[in-house]
């Protein structure tokens, strides 16, 4: 592949993306509190979106040539926030997966239509009084006629032409922007290392300048994330109780300045990290956390329990893992 001539121009489109993203999201969320809301405005910008990004190639184009116009640790500077909003995508869709699909736009294109059908009848009322109505002469009466009759084909050809532009926006787009956001998922972990998507603080995203909507390096965080960053709602609270458990059993060490130290050994005295990450992997399993949220997640429990995690919870380390939590922690009400 050639090197790319005008890397601002893939700056561009994933600028664009990501802010076009964090609208479809919005819409996402309005859509499953309200399944009756939404309006032809709307349905346009889902049209041109999805029209614009259908097609997961062009994505592919473009992060190989940022990757090979800077690095891929750069690249995931600009990867990494697009991720989150992908992911939260697919999660959203597969919570609410029977709304979303079951969305019927045929009556909001109707609706859209709805002064041509109110101007008809109209017209239609007034055709028939014309046709009474005790005009001095007949002449006047055709030429009221002719004029009206008029006025009804005109509108008919306006209506027309209005349906025809309208036509495009009453599909259910939602299906689609799910497997597209699974296809750019993929591209995304093809070509970013587990771990190469650098933590960010993702609460100043939304405050980015809305001509770049792209992070800037000094916007990375690598500091304690808060539980609200990482944990679902009132999940934090749940996950405490089975805290308070692990110090019952000797798998986490309170000190009187409250600090959490994990305990857990092996025979040969070395911690038992293993046992940490199977714990964790429990958490996971039982959606204790918001999607795509591993560095932060290990980022985390490190802080908290004064322990070097590493690499040991990559996703291909874990996933072995996700049965034996069952047994390990058999007692732990998850």
């Amino acid at each position: 592949m050639k090197h790319p001539q005008n890397i601002q121009s893939v700056i561009a489109y994933f600028s664009d993306l990501y802010s076009s993203y964090l609208e479809v999201n919005r819409l996402f969320i309005k859509k499953i509190r309200n399944s009756g809301s939404g309006d032809l405005t709307e349905q346009k910008f889902l049209y041109k979106f999805y029209n614009k990004h259908w097609d997961a190639k062009v994505f592919q184009t473009n992060l190989l040539n940022l990757i090979l116009a800077s690095s891929i640790e750069k690249t995931s500077i600009i990867t990494a926030p697009l991720l989150v909003l992908l992911q939260e995508n697919i999660s959203w869709y597969k919570e609410s997966k029977e709304v979303l699909k079951s969305l019927d736009y045929y009556n909001l294109v109707e609706q859209s239509l709805q002064y041509y059908k109110d101007k008809r009848v109209s017209l239609e009322n007034d055709l028939e009084l014309i046709k009474t109505y005790p005009y001095p002469t007949e002449v006047e009466r055709q030429i009221l006629i002719d004029e009206t009759r008029k006025e009804l084909s005109e509108l008919s050809g306006e209506e027309e032409k209005e349906r025809k532009r309208v036509a495009p926006f009453g599909i259910n787009f939602f299906p689609g922007i799910y497997q597209l956001s699974k296809e750019l998922v993929v591209y995304i972990n093809a070509y970013i290392p587990e771990g190469g998507n650098i933590a960010i603080d993702y609460s100043k995203i939304s405050e980015q300048n809305s001509t770049s909507n792209i992070p800037e390096k000094n916007d990375l965080k690598v500091d304690i994330e808060e539980p609200n960053m990482i944990f679902r709602t009132r999940m934090f609270e749940k996950f405490l109780v089975l805290e308070r458990k692990l110090v019952t059993d000797k798998h986490l060490e309170e000190n009187p300045n409250k600090e959490l130290h994990w305990i857990s050994t092996h025979e040969n005295g070395k911690p038992d990290i293993k046992q940490l990450v199977t714990f964790l992997v429990g958490l996971l399993d039982n959606n204790y956390f918001l999607p795509s949220k591993d560095p932060k997640i290990k980022t985390f429990f490190e802080s908290r329990y004064h322990i070097t995690i590493g690499q040991n919870f990559e996703r291909k380390r874990r996933e072995p893992l996700r049965n034996e939590y069952k047994i390990v922690f058999h007692d732990y009400q998850f």
